[in-house]
């Protein structure tokens, strides 16, 4: 389903309940020819299903005017009947509206839902003196079914629309923490981040690469851990502090583990994983000297094909760490010139119908399949497509760093 069916899917539903609401109603309503159920909506009622066309007529004559039967029920929140349209004279026209569309007589219940009117349910007949007792009794029944019905498909439209503009400006703020990749000499680069689908709000996935001041380069992924607009601004500040440390050329292990303090001290995130690293580059090769906090490991594909999981360097969760722990251990490889360097966060590999480990499976085996020499956006692109279906439940990070080796 993409957004534009996804968005109209609240809607379709409550027009259909009340499709299927305004003809039990006909069928159940004794002397009822035709029925109506309207709601209110930004101060003004709606036909939102009718029986018959000659009922929409009359309803939409009633609106127009800003008088009638329907629109007195719904104002006052009260049953109103009309047992001849031919002597009524509450509402001037309305006689005149009744006798062009076939309507003698009517009864109009308001759709009430605590202190609230959110429509009316409108039956009429073609005859006068069409409701007696028992078509009264029967009717209020249906309408206050109607109003449980659709007082709730209602305010689930609100909650789903309250929950897409969270979700775009958690969505919108989250990329614009996102950095733009640099061009860097000896390396080429790409990256994706996916927004999950579903009820699943925008989170804390991020990534980053950037040059350092001794001619290294900086490559960073994480997750903070939540779905919403804190997780997503929380994100915002550990790449923001992360660049700081790193920039003052200390170790991968040092910038997480002070990474880490910084954020118990302050309670910037609850919990978090990262991986940084130091890819230092040199004529051919390169070496990458990295940090994990709590990450899946990454994954190298080797100029020959093979495909390997990075899982040096493995330490507890940013965020976990108590003050007296030994500083995080660190990894480090070599990476021969075509390497490519893939980093991701867990919605990539894992969701409610996969666990983790059958996802770095399928992960390996699309990279181990990729040509020599791919390029990261064609990689990106493939791993995306293999990996990623149109309903992913969780925000998807992923970084793709090919060595190019650097000219001698």
């Amino acid at each position: 389903m993409d957004a534009a069916d996804e968005h109209l899917r609240p809607e379709r539903e409550l027009l259909s309940a009340a499709d299927v609401l305004t003809a039990l109603v006909c069928q159940g309503v004794p002397g009822c020819d035709g029925a109506s159920l309207s709601l209110i909506r930004d101060d003004e009622p709606s036909v939102v299903s009718a029986s018959h066309e000659f009922v929409v007529a009359f309803d939409t004559a009633q609106y127009e005017r800003g008088s009638g039967p329907c629109l007195t029920a719904m104002r006052d929140d009260v049953e109103v009947a009309v047992d001849d349209f031919e002597v009524e004279r509450r509402w001037p026209g309305v006689t005149d509206d009744a006798r062009a569309t076939g309507v003698g007589s009517s009864l109009s219940l308001p759709l009430s839902r605590g202190d609230e009117v959110i429509g009316g349910l409108n039956l009429y007949a073609h005859g006068a003196a069409a409701f007696g007792s028992e078509s009264k009794t029967v009717g209020a029944a249906f309408a206050q079914q109607a109003a449980m019905a659709l007082g709730y498909l209602l305010r689930l439209q609100t909650e789903r629309a309250a929950h897409a503009r969270a979700r775009e400006v958690s969505a919108t703020l989250q990329r614009s923490l996102l950095p733009v990749l640099p061009r860097l000499p000896g390396v080429t680069t790409a990256a994706r981040y996916l927004v999950g689908s579903g009820q699943a709000q925008v989170g804390g996935d991020w990534y980053d690469v950037f040059a350092l001041p001794d001619g290294a380069i900086g490559i960073a992924i994480g997750d903070v851990m939540g779905h919403d607009i804190a997780a997503a601004a929380a994100m915002g500040q550990l790449r923001s502090v992360l660049r700081s440390y790193a920039y003052e050329g200390s170790s991968p292990s040092v910038v997480l583990d002070r990474l880490d303090r910084l954020v118990q001290d302050f309670e910037m995130a609850q919990l978090a994983t990262a991986i940084y690293g130091r890819l230092v580059l040199d004529v051919g090769d390169a070496m990458l000297l990295f940090a994990n906090a709590g990450h899946l490991p990454p994954l190298l594909k080797s100029p020959d094909g093979d495909v390997t999981a990075l899982r040096r360097g493995a330490a507890p969760l940013i965020g976990v760490a108590s003050p007296d722990h030994t500083m995080r251990s660190e990894g480090a490889v070599v990476l021969p010139a075509g390497s490519l360097l893939v980093l991701f966060t867990d919605g990539l590999v894992e969701t409610r119908t996969q666990d983790m480990d059958r996802g770095l499976a399928k992960l390996s085996h699309v990279l181990a399949g990729l040509p020599a020499g791919i390029d990261p956006e064609t990689a990106c692109g493939a791993v995306v497509a293999s990996l990623v279906g149109q309903e992913h439940e969780d925000d998807i990070a992923l970084l793709v760093i090919r060595i190019d080796g650097r000219n001698p």
